[in-house]
């Protein structure tokens, strides 16, 4: 297996330059420093997102410099590690997400402005956390075709995506008294694995906010602290629960599994707590998971993704996704009630359409290039958010495609990317680029 490919290579940088979501600055300057040297016009706009254009655009590619940072490094250190299983290479990262969601992308943007001509790039800023630079963005591509890289399966051609939605709720808990006889526990998430809300959010993945609830609910216990998840759209891998338990269920806590629950005795032992059993179903019942589909395909879900505490009051962060405009509609609307009937003040914090599907000269193009190069290859629908959806509304004009490597358990510990697929993936772009630019 070839390891040392160019985009590879270059991708292998990236890795180098911290780019966490709102804090990509360095990734932002290296850009246009490694732009500037293949004869562009670069722009920027005050949000952050760059385009860089050469001789007259026929095809823009698109795709975002910010990445999911799961890790518990300070600085958003990444450090790739290459592995074989059954003599097929991947790549992660020792201790983090790899951030190949979508840095494999900005590598063969960049080597596309090095090796072709009538070409553009857009590099947005902040899609992780909900689509910012594609929402603000002030730029004027003008290309009649945009090709968004950020798809993560080789064999997909994807001509629609999944809208999407940010739901918060917050409620104040009073404290009641704790019995003398109760018995107080930390417990906390291990060995979660976590994953993408929207991709893999029908693999049933434990959610470990939800499974810490589960015990919440099971035992009748006292919360004295209950906060957990990484972001609000990756599946929750760690979080805390420390309880004061009733007697008659401290034998469940103590049998729970050790492979995925780090369980202890509190020393401090409080006379208050909270009584959250609203907390717990909120958390249980609101709806997590696949909440519709549609020939075996999520075409509505939700992932529950952030609990916080500060004192008193307990927040949780809900994102919903959805195929179809209506759907998502009506399912905002069922979970604000829900959460408002147990008592949380229920906030829409953002929103954005799917992406339809649209017949055209792009897709036609594409999807016959794909068959060519790739036989494996299908066209397909999406349960995830890609930014072709805001920027058909930016841009009604330009048609759009999404495609890329396969990237396995993206925002995630576990994030891998398939070395021969992003070979792959290089050597059919170089194949559209051609017959297009």
């Amino acid at each position: 297996m070839q390891t040392n490919f160019e985009p590879l290579e270059v991708f292998l940088e990236i890795c180098k330059i911290p780019h966490p979501s709102k804090d990509c600055k360095e990734m932002k300057e290296w850009i246009k420093k490694e732009a500037s040297k293949f004869g562009v016009k670069i722009y920027e706009d005050t949000i952050g997102n760059i385009l860089c254009s050469k001789g007259i655009p026929k095809v823009c590619l698109q795709g975002h410099y910010d990445m999911v940072y799961v890790g518990e490094c300070k600085d958003f250190s990444i450090q790739p590690q290459f592995f074989s299983i059954e003599n097929k290479e991947w790549l992660k990262a020792q201790c983090s997400s790899l951030g190949a969601d979508n840095g494999v992308a900005l590598a063969c943007m960049l080597l596309a402005l090095k090796y072709f001509d009538n070409l553009e790039c857009l590099f947005t800023i902040d899609e992780e956390i909900g689509m910012i630079g594609a929402k603000n963005i002030a730029l004027k591509p003008q290309s009649p075709f945009m090709i968004n890289c950020d798809s993560e399966d080789i064999n997909e051609v994807v001509f629609s995506c999944a809208g999407g939605y940010d739901l918060k709720a917050t409620k104040t808990f009073k404290k009641i008294p704790i019995p003398q006889d109760f018995q107080y526990y930390a417990i906390h998430t291990q060995n979660f694995i976590g994953g993408h809300s929207g991709i893999e959010i029908h693999k049933n993945i434990p959610n470990a906010l939800l499974e810490l609830a589960k015990i919440v609910e099971a035992t009748e216990s006292i919360v004295l602290r209950f906060f957990g998840g990484e972001k609000r759209n990756s599946i929750p891998v760690n979080a805390t629960l420390k309880i004061a338990c009733p007697p008659k269920h401290t034998t469940l806590i103590e049998h729970l599994p050790k492979e995925s629950f780090s369980i202890s005795k509190l020393k401090d032992s409080p006379n208050e707590g909270y009584d959250c059993k609203d907390l717990a179903k909120s958390l249980l019942k609101v709806g997590n998971g696949v909440l519709k589909s549609l020939n075996n395909a999520p075409i509505l879900s939700s992932n529950i993704g952030i609990l916080e505490q500060h004192q008193d009051n307990f927040t949780l962060f809900l994102m919903g996704r959805g195929n179809e405009e209506s759907l998502m509609q009506e399912n905002i609307q069922k979970q604000q009630t829900f959460l408002e009937d147990l008592g949380f003040a229920a906030h829409l914090l953002d929103y954005y359409s799917p992406w339809e599907k649209e017949e055209g000269e792009l897709l036609f193009k594409v999807w016959n290039i794909y068959q060519k190069y790739n036989p494996n290859s299908y066209l397909k629908s999406i349960h995830a958010g890609l930014e072709c959806g805001i920027l058909k509304q930016k841009y009604p004009h330009i048609h759009f495609v999404s495609i890329g490597p396969t990237i396995l358990h993206p925002h995630s510990l576990n994030e891998k990317l398939d070395i021969a697929s992003f070979q792959h993936f290089w050597e059919i772009l170089q194949k559209i680029l051609k017959t297009m630019a």
